[in-house]
């Protein structure tokens, strides 16, 4: 169903999809999986409209195997051990689909806590291509706790909160395009509930939310005056404006304002307060912040049973 929050009733339904699992959106396109475990690509405006994606263990990788146990469950081999506990219930993703609609990039993790690989493919790939997240040469890329993808450039908040700019549009493989030394982005509110996101001009901010609360957001971007920016444990500067651009935190980055489409400047779109590799239920809270007033609104929809909900804007 499409919902229209200010008005709390549904604007358009959409069908059913039985079975499918929603992993993530782009424009009219969804990423979802199947009851077998497979992943497709979905315009929910157009049912008949579905791409299929290489199966979960088309992996080509250096360093590990996936393989199926059955409809729902996978075991990842490598060389520090086997992974095992790995379903579909915890497959996790991004997707990035073109103005078009022909191009697209598909992003998929088993979130899992130490799981420590995620994959991709682009379109035309009948396999998905690894990215590891341990590297002994650089041990602050260990993880990650966050990633946005936009475009064929997907970044990384690793588990040192350091932020990692990969570029996926390669013919092979991926390439490590971040400048220098990864710049760590601490705030001094280590209890928050901590993500990134990604401006239309390509800067990386530093989301904070109150994780007990819920009651505000805060916003950072990097202090470029540091010099060793590894020997402060405060290394952003806070902003109380998105320059008039509004923030879709589900999809982890920044759209220019919209007053047609309703799309407030300065506000954070909301519905979760889940992070990869915490293990927890997806909690929603469908809400608009706003920076300007420091307010919060939240929608409720009557006697709807919500299982799941994304913020989206249709492409016409």
């Amino acid at each position: 169903m499409m919902l229209s929050p200010e008005e709390g009733k549904i604007e358009r339904y959409l069908g059913e999809f039985p079975g499918y699992r929603f992993l993530a959106n782009s424009g009219n396109w969804f990423l979802v999986i199947d009851r077998e475990s497979s992943l497709y690509i979905i315009d929910v405006f157009s049912k008949g409209t579905m791409t299929s994606l290489p199966s979960l263990e088309s992996i080509r990788s250096s360093t590990s195997i996936v393989k199926r146990v059955g409809n729902t469950s996978f075991i990842r081999e490598t060389s520090q051990g086997i992974f095992k506990d790995l379903s579909r219930d915890n497959v996790r993703g991004l997707l990035w689909v073109d103005e078009s609609g022909k191009d697209y990039v598909v992003v998929w993790f088993f979130d899992l806590f130490g799981h420590s690989y995620i994959s991709f493919c682009k379109k035309g790939d009948s396999h998905y291509t690894d990215i590891p997240l341990i590297n002994r040469d650089f041990p602050w890329s260990y993880g990650f706790s966050e990633m946005v993808l936009r475009g064929y450039h997907l970044y990384l908040y690793t588990s040192r909160c350091y932020v990692r700019l990969l570029d996926l549009s390669g013919r092979e493989g991926f390439r490590d395009i971040t400048e220098g030394r990864p710049f760590p982005m601490l705030s001094c509110h280590v209890s928050c509930d901590s993500s990134i996101a990604v401006t239309t001009s390509g800067e990386v901010l530093l989301v904070e939310s109150d994780p007990c609360n819920r009651s505000f957001f805060r916003i950072y971007k990097k202090d470029t005056s540091l010099v060793d920016p590894d020997a402060i444990a405060h290394t952003v500067l806070e902003v109380d404006s998105l320059g008039g651009e509004a923030l879709l935190l589900d999809l982890g980055f920044t759209v220019p304002a919209n007053h047609a489409l309703g799309i407030e400047p300065d506000s954070i779109y909301f519905t979760r307060h889940f992070r990869p590799c915490q293990c927890r239920d997806r909690d929603l809270d469908i809400c608009v912040y706003n920076l300007a007033t420091k307010t919060i609104k939240r929608f409720q929809f009557g006697d709807m049973k919500i299982m799941d909900a994304r913020w989206f804007f249709p492409v016409n």
